[in-house]
């Protein structure tokens, strides 16, 4: 061909030249790939680890696929962190583990947190809950989790006496709720819940409210006397070790609203009722909830946006 016609018109040392130039080049493009490599891997080891402590139902679509919801939704706020899923339903979680992870999410699940005769691995999670609280640990709740990690720290939960909520749902954000960047106003989330936190624990702050749910979210603190501090002032004095949610961000991803979908679909009325507003045709509750989540996030694992 032309090239090799050229290099053999060209003397021995020229054509020398050029295939150690053709060579420092290649050498040069791998050491760049392999250093783009070494920072990725490097980024990744650097993300936040968090434990999903899932209680699996099998039956639970939901169950099963929550932790590629919670991936999706990190994914969706440029949210780098690490997320290991531990099934917390068939044993309890190891205590020996707590300081291997930079944090805890406690997702949605169909039992009911105060049902402990038909899921008795209650107990042991409420443990596990007081546990990482007694030690400062970074915890999300979700729904579920929202009611249990409340439970677990002395509050209470109930059926809520307002029935089934489900697909978008708004709440009034409180004062304190908006100086930690969950909205002015109102916020809103998708939601599926019978049950509900009718009494937060004494070192937890209500962070919104409406008629039909007394505790949409709340930020969990060391002692009473800082959650009483910062619900006075409007502003923590530090940032909360934990922030509940009953709502759920994750079903504004595409995995999520095919599983909120499905739920409905399988309830009496549920996807004629509900139906539209799960879709989220026009984007407004996806766009509170990455709002909301980036808020959240930020809050527990702030090195989960450093670049």
């Amino acid at each position: 061909n032309e090239l090799s016609s050229n290099l053999e018109r060209k003397p021995a040392g020229a054509v020398r030249n050029i295939q150690h130039a053709v060579a420092a080049a290649a050498a040069a493009a791998a050491a760049v790939a392999a250093a783009i490599a070494m920072r990725h891997a490097l980024c990744w080891w650097k993300r936040p680890r968090l434990a999903l402590l899932n209680p699996v139902v099998p039956t639970s679509a939901y169950s099963l696929s929550v932790a590629k919801m919670l991936r999706e939704l990190c994914d969706a706020i440029d949210c780098r962190v690490a997320i290991h899923e531990v099934d917390v339903a068939s044993s309890p979680f190891d205590s020996a583990l707590i300081e291997h992870f930079d944090g805890f999410i406690i997702p949605g699940s169909v039992a009911s947190a105060y049902d402990k005769a038909t899921y008795p691995w209650t107990s042991h999670l409420e443990a596990t809950i007081r546990r990482l609280h007694a030690r400062g640990r970074p915890m999300l709740g979700i729904c579920y989790g929202h009611q249990i990690i409340s439970q677990a720290l002395g509050g209470r939960v109930e059926h809520n006496s307002a029935g089934l909520q489900a697909a978008r749902c708004e709440f009034d954000v409180t004062a304190l709720g908006a100086s930690l960047g969950l909205g002015d106003g109102t916020a809103a989330l998708q939601y599926h819940h019978n049950d509900c936190v009718t009494r937060l624990p004494p070192c937890a702050a209500n962070l919104g409210c409406s008629a039909s749910c007394p505790a949409h979210a709340s930020a969990l603190f060391a002692s009473p006397t800082t959650s009483r501090m910062a619900v006075s002032r409007g502003v923590p004095a530090d940032p909360p070790i934990g922030i509940t949610l009953q709502g759920h961000p994750e079903f504004s991803t595409p995995t999520g609203a095919a599983i909120l979908l499905d739920i409905l679909h399988g309830e009496e009325g549920g996807a004629e009722r509900y139906g539209d507003s799960a879709r989220d045709a026009d984007g407004r509750t996806a766009a509170q909830a990455h709002k909301i989540t980036r808020a959240v996030m930020g809050l527990l694992w702030p090195k989960a946006f450093a670049e």
